[in-house]
C-alpha cells in the first residue's frame, strides 16, 4: 500500500510538471512584455493545489491591498505557499536558498531576488530591488531574518526597509508597506509548533516529510493589517518598528479582523 507521504509527493511532482511549461511561458511574457497574469495564475494555482494536497487549509482575515512592500513573521516554508496563493509578490531571500536542492530551483522560477544580508547596500542588489518596485511589482520579505515557532516575534531587522526611502519613493511621495501576521493551527494539540521550521535538529527535507505524512489537516491563517505609509516615519528603523508592533499584535489574537 502506498504511503500518504509518497502519494502526496507524487501528486505535487505531477502538478509541477504539468504547470511548468505554462509558467515558463508566463516568465517569457513577463520579461519581454511585462504581462504578469500567467505567472500570477500559475503561482496561485500551484501553491493552493500543493497546500490542499498536503493537508493545510487556509484562512484569510483582512484584505491584501496594492502595497509596494509586504512583510510578515516567519514560521515555516509553508509561509511562502500561503503568501503566493493569495497575493502577487516577488520574494526577497538570503542567497543560500538558491543552492537548496529542488527548492532553490523553484525559488528561481518564482523570480526570487537573492541577497547577501550583510552587504545589502551593494549596488547591484539595491538596483534589482528598486527596478522591481519601479515596475509596480510588489516585493515581500521576512524582517526577522530567521524563523520561529510562531509563539513569539523576533525584532525586525531594518536594513531591507532602506529601499522605502529610495529616491524613487521620495520623488513621488508615495509608498506603503502592508504587515501580515501568520498563525498556524497544528493538527497535533500537544505540538502547537508542528509546522514551524526552527528546531535545531530539523532539516528542510525532514520537516517537509514530517508534514506531508500527517493525515489530519491543520490550517494557516493570514491576517492582513492596514498598510502603513512610508512618509509617516522619518527613517527605516522607525518604519520597521511600526511594522514589528503591528505584526506582533496579531500573534495569539488572529481571530480579530483588521
Amino acid at each position: 500500500m502506498i504511503s500518504i507521504a509518497i502519494l502526496r509527493a507524487s501528486i505535487v511532482v505531477v502538478m509541477t510538471i504539468i504547470l511548468m511549461p505554462i509558467h515558463l511561458m508566463g516568465l517569457f511574457l513577463d520579461y519581454f512584455f511585462e504581462v504578469r497574469i500567467v505567472v500570477l495564475l500559475t503561482k496561485k494555482l500551484w501553491s493552493r493545489a500543493v497546500m490542499k494536497t498536503i493537508g493545510v487549509d487556509r484562512q484569510l482575515i483582512g484584505i491584501g491591498r496594492s502595497s509596494n512592500i509586504f512583510v510578515s513573521n516567519h514560521i515555516s516554508w509553508l509561509d511562502i505557499l500561503a503568501i503566493n496563493s493569495t497575493i502577487d509578490v516577488v520574494f526577497i531571500a538570503k542567497s543560500e536558498v538558491r543552492s537548496w536542492p529542488g527548492l532553490g530551483f523553484l525559488a528561481v522560477l518564482g523570480q526570487t531576488i537573492f541577497i547577501e544580508r550583510k552587504s545589502f547596500h551593494a549596488l547591484s542588489q539595491k538596483q534589482a530591488l528598486e527596478e522591481c518596485l519601479k515596475k509596480n511589482q510588489s516585493v515581500f520579505f521576512f524582517p526577522e531574518g530567521t524563523s520561529t515557532d510562531g509563539s513569539s516575534l523576533k525584532q525586525f531587522k531594518s536594513s531591507l526597509f532602506e529601499v522605502c526611502y529610495s529616491d524613487f519613493f521620495k520623488k513621488n511621495n508615495l509608498g506603503t508597506v502592508q504587515p501580515i501576521t501568520i498563525n498556524y493551527e497544528s493538527p497535533i494539540e500537544s505540538d502547537p509548533g508542528f509546522y514551524s521550521f526552527w528546531r535545531e535538529e530539523d532539516t528542510i527535507f525532514g520537516n517537509i516529510k514530517k508534514i506531508i505524512k500527517k493525515v489530519s489537516h491543520g490550517r494557516v491563517r493570514l491576517t492582513f493589517h492596514r498598510p502603513i505609509e512610508f512618509s509617516k516615519y522619518s527613517n527605516r528603523k522607525h518604519l520597521s518598528f511600526a511594522c514589528y508592533k503591528t505584526v506582533r499584535s496579531g500573534l495569539g489574537n488572529s481571530a480579530r479582523s483588521c
